[in-house]
């Protein structure tokens, strides 16, 4: 069989990256025109295959598609990434996380669903394609769309560990020129309400988070996204199939529309029961060779990564009476703020004048402002008294409850500061990393380290970056015995040297947690660690610490797994951190707040099960 030359000189041979061939001994799918030219009838790449394997083409006609289906694939490929040199310092991604990125630029045209199982870093894949197609200047505009509990997720992991700077769309203090930009983040529900925004232009590069979210092909969000113009487009979903078929279909669709033929024929051909829950096993085997076309999949057992075991221990100390009554009249006052009894709202009006702020904005200013001051009375007296006075200068309004709450801190013995010396007592005199939430906290518990214990050091937010590293340095050669760190060291530091961790204060948000917990639970750490959260018995930290991160058993899952959770998460929209303010700003007991998460931890445990069922149809289906 003689190849035309009118093949030779097709664009699809010119631009080797455009998505024309796939090939293998057994099967070939070629240029549509060069079967047009062999009188074969095209509807898709299903048919075109089971022409091959039924032998329509001879054996030696196949023999030819495929060595020109080689050279044409082969034009154009490289086996090396230049975004390893670039991001080297911050990162070094796994063999299975780089093989990936080289097979999804050479041989899906950057246009592919990446589907590894969860906990194995589709983040990191999907940032080494991108920082690559930008280093090769095959994009420039490139559009991340995700939930919106973790967008700021995708912001700071694009930053800092690729050096790409990312806005994110509705974002209070970014402004975010659709037209122009070329860095967007937005949530799942954003791309539906200013679709016509994000569809003015041709985008290089879209990335979609958790696309399973768009597994309904009738619905709105997934039209959009189906209408949405660009060159390139990542699916990120560690369950493809969530419960059904037509989840499947729906997301290799959008990457590659045909592919499957239409919902009808698909469902025909691979189901066994009209609801589509069952596979035809032996159909199996196609359907799995189609997918090779537009699915990468690592396996937890294929990616080969060796983790040591994490240890959890919740431990909580009675408040003692004075720290008691605080607890009980900071709560009043909280409430006090949430319903704006303080006309605190006026007041931010009165500062600028020109500032309309409407019924929800003035809601979730106060509920930010409940947050912030509530982290303050969990974390240390000194904290509480630091906040305070900051807030009696900016509200003089609230200095009759404010000036009540300040002497009250003034007689208090922290019960968690005791907790702490208890427990170190009771360990082994090794490196240990302590996260709180404020600067005044961490500085008292260095005074306290170093008089009892040994030395210790800080890392927070208003040190410079010479001194920064000058601690990690000496906490690394083992010079520091306790680094006390804010959240300004959760992200970006590798402290293997350290196996003990304390979360002195508790974050509200899962994710956050399991970011500190990431910076000495990771890879070439050689010990198992163990890791303390403290809370005071009776107390908002103390019932989210036991019913939501116990009971759920958030502490054991991969991040991946608990990404995916917290992200189906419906109440409001809203990430959990506000959901757990609110439930403890409308409770008008202790008793109403732990029925309430109760209730949100039930949500949680069915959004997990819903995650490990799909997963399991997942495996029966793909791997």
């Amino acid at each position: 069989m003689h190849l035309p030359e009118k093949l030779k000189n097709s664009r699809s041979y010119q631009k080797s990256k455009e998505k024309t061939v796939l090939c293998s001994f057994e099967e070939v799918i070629a240029d549509k025109k060069l079967l047009h030219k062999y009188s074969y009838t095209y509807s898709d790449p299903y048919n075109l295959k089971k022409l091959v394997l039924t032998n329509r083409f001879s054996p030696y006609q196949k023999f030819l598609l495929n060595i020109e289906a080689l050279q044409i694939g082969n034009v154009g490929k490289f086996d090396q990434l230049l975004a390893l040199d670039a991001i080297r310092s911050k990162l070094v991604p796994y063999n299975f996380q780089m093989r990936t990125a080289l097979q999804v630029i050479n041989d899906m045209n950057a246009n592919a669903i990446l589907a590894d199982e969860v906990g194995l870093g589709k983040t990191i894949e999907a940032g080494l394609i991108i920082k690559e197609l930008l280093l090769r200047g095959e994009v420039n505009s490139i559009l991340i769309i995700s939930p919106k509990s973790l967008l700021f997720q995708w912001k700071m992991e694009m930053a800092e560990k690729f050096g790409e700077n990312f806005l994110i769309a509705n974002y209070p203090g970014e402004r975010v020129n659709f037209r122009v930009d070329n860095r967007i983040i937005c949530s799942h529900n954003l791309l539906s309400r200013k679709f016509e925004e994000f569809a003015s232009r041709v985008w290089d590069l879209i990335v979609v988070d958790e696309a399973h979210a768009f597994r309904n092909v009738h619905s709105k969000g997934r039209i959009c996204l189906g209408n949405m113009r660009k060159s390139h487009f990542l699916l990120l979903t560690a369950t493809p199939l969530c419960n059904k078929l037509l989840d499947l279909y729906s997301i290799v669709d959008l990457v590659q529309p045909g592919v499957l033929d239409s919902e009808r024929v698909f469902i025909s051909r691979f189901a066994e029961d009209t609801r589509g829950r069952i596979v035809r096993q032996e159909e199996v085997p196609l359907l799995k060779r189609v997918l090779t076309d537009v699915m990468c999949r690592t396996r937890r057992e294929q990616a080969e990564v060796p983790f040591t075991k994490r240890i959890v221990e919740s431990r909580t100390l009675e408040a003692n009476p004075c720290e008691r009554e605080f607890i009980d009249k900071a709560t009043e006052y909280l409430h006090a703020v949430s319903q704006n009894k303080f006309k605190t709202i006026e007041a931010l009006m009165a500062e600028n004048p020109n500032r309309k702020i409407s019924g929800p904005q003035s809601h979730a200013i106060l509920v930010f402002q409940a947050i912030t001051l509530q982290q303050s009375f969990s974390s240390s007296p000194e904290a509480v008294i630091e906040s305070l006075k900051k807030r009696q200068q900016r509200f003089p309004m609230e200095a009759e409850a404010t000036n009540k709450l300040i002497e009250m801190a003034k007689n208090i013995k922290s019960a968690k500061m005791d907790l702490l010396r208890n427990i170190l007592n009771e360990t082994l005199k090794e490196q240990t990393l302590i996260f709180c939430l404020r600067k005044v906290t961490a500085r008292k518990i260095k005074e306290m380290l170093d008089k009892e214990f040994g030395r210790a050091e800080l890392y927070i937010g208003d040190m410079t970056q010479i001194e920064r590293d000058a601690t990690i340095s000496a906490f690394k050669k083992g010079d520091i015995q306790y680094l006390i760190a804010t959240d300004a060291a959760a992200e970006g530091l590798n402290l293997q040297n350290c196996a003990m961790m304390f979360n002195y204060d508790l974050h509200w948000n899962p994710m956050k947690i399991e970011q500190r917990i990431g910076r000495i639970h990771r890879f070439k750490q050689e010990r198992d660690v163990t890791v303390f959260n403290l809370a005071v018995k009776d107390t908002i930290d103390d019932y989210v610490l036991h019913i939501l991160y116990q009971k759920i058993e958030l502490f054991t899952m991969t991040i991946g797994k608990m990404e995916t959770v917290l992200a189906e998460l419906k109440e409001g929209d809203q990430d959990i951190q506000k959901t757990i303010a609110e439930i403890l700003l409308r409770s008008k007991s202790r008793i109403d707040i732990q029925n309430e998460l109760e209730k949100l931890a039930n949500n949680l445990n069915t959004s997990k099960t819903r995650q490990e069922l799909s997963e399991k149809f997942t495996r029966g289906i793909i791997d």
